[in-house]
């Protein structure tokens, strides 16, 4: 869920009066005390597992808040988890903190800072070298603290990333989906019982196969699945994350997952300023997205990317690379509807080398070599 927190949807003004009086009553007959402390505006963002709401103080009128009420059948655990990333690690370095969790029966509530901000396609298409400097340089401060205690965020991306233009601040939130690196088991979804019926599997296999001196897979280019390709266990990994926006390793179902998709992410999202595009990569599905990511890294990197990671990634086509710059170059001049609001106001200067070298860095295929936060935080375009 995005905490979709938008300057167009400032005060009481875009808030449905009918829908309004439905979600307000409905917050405050699941959590009573938040009446006594708060007048309750309305809805104004909503995700799979939680609504946020617009609020300010009885007592202080000019002090808004965001109010964040989860679903009741959110798991125990998940809550646990996004609470103590807001309190330990919020609050600082353009994190998200908490101001205060109210839990009514099955019913919890987060309330957070209220944040004023633009939307992603009103900025991203006209954002000149210093303002980029500053606003990666805020993301990656963000994302080194989250690092920094070992979790990853695992959902960023621009609705996640709040920025106000007029007063230079930035935010990161939405802490859902984030996890612990010491949480992530190496094989997650595999009990002892799958285990023990996975060998018998793998005894059966081999005896009937025992005469064959090679188990390798035949049924490549064939009308038919082979008994290896059969036998193999179902490859279950969380793929967390917003489509276009999730790493190479993310898409090729690599466990466990480590702060390098966190990255990539700021990448494509740098990706997205430097082509004057607010949405770069639109893929339906992830097969679409690694098609996407061969379309400009080329076959033979994302080969090399899977085989360092243990797959094996088989395309029809042999792709040749791409110039990230030259898309870049190319993506800011090209025609656009004369009707749109934002076709006049495209960036036509060109960034800096250092901003393609630190692109180039951010979207590194391999996530054992991809730049980390605090790397790319002392990287010549970010520290000039």
């Amino acid at each position: 869920m995005s905490l979709e927190i938008s300057k167009n949807n400032s005060k009481e003004n875009d808030v449905d009066e009918n829908r309004k009086d439905k979600n307000v009553r409905y917050l405050l007959e699941s959590v009573p005390q938040l009446e006594k402390i708060f007048k309750v505006i309305g809805k104004i963002g909503e995700g799979t597992f939680s609504s946020v709401f617009l609020a300010y103080l009885k007592s202080n009128p000019n002090k808004y808040y965001a109010i964040k009420q989860l679903v009741p059948t959110v798991s125990p655990n998940r809550i646990l988890r996004e609470l103590k990333c807001l309190k330990v690690i919020g609050g600082t370095d353009y994190v998200a903190g908490v101001e205060l969790c109210i839990r009514e029966a099955g019913n919890v509530v987060f309330v957070m800072e209220y944040l004023y901000h633009d939307k992603f396609a009103d900025y991203a298409l006209n954002m000149p070298t210093g303002e980029l400097r500053d606003y990666m340089r805020a993301l990656l401060t963000a994302l080194r603290r989250v690092h920094q205690f070992k979790i990853i965020h695992r959902d960023v991306k621009p609705s996640n990333f709040l920025y106000n233009r007029q007063k230079k601040k930035y935010m990161l939130v939405d802490f859902g989906l984030a996890q612990p690196l010491d949480s992530i088991k190496s094989n997650p979804s595999i009990s002892r019982n799958q285990c023990l019926d996975e060998r018998n599997k793998v005894n059966s296999l081999i005896k009937d196969t025992k005469k064959s001196t090679d188990n390798r897979c035949i049924c490549l280019g064939k009308p038919k699945v082979c008994s290896i390709c059969i036998m193999r266990p179902e490859q279950n990994v969380n793929r967390a994350g917003t489509p276009g926006f999730r790493a190479p390793e993310v898409l090729l179902k690599h466990h466990p997952p480590t702060t390098a998709i966190d990255v990539w992410a700021s990448g494509v999202m740098m990706l997205c300023i430097l082509c004057s595009s607010h949405c770069f990569f639109r893929p339906p599905n992830d097969i679409a997205a690694l098609a996407e990511i061969v379309a400009i890294f080329g076959t033979e990197a994302v080969q090399k990317c899977a085989k360092a990671l243990g797959k094996k990634f088989i395309c029809g086509a042999d792709t040749q690379a791409l110039d990230l710059r030259d898309i870049c170059q190319k993506s800011r001049k090209r025609k656009r509807n004369p009707n749109s609001k934002s076709s006049s106001s495209v960036l036509q200067e060109d960034y800096p080398d250092a901003a393609y070298d630190l692109l180039q860095k951010l979207l590194d295929l391999n996530h054992a070599t991809r730049i980390t936060a605090e790397e790319a935080l002392n990287h010549s375009f970010l520290k000039s």
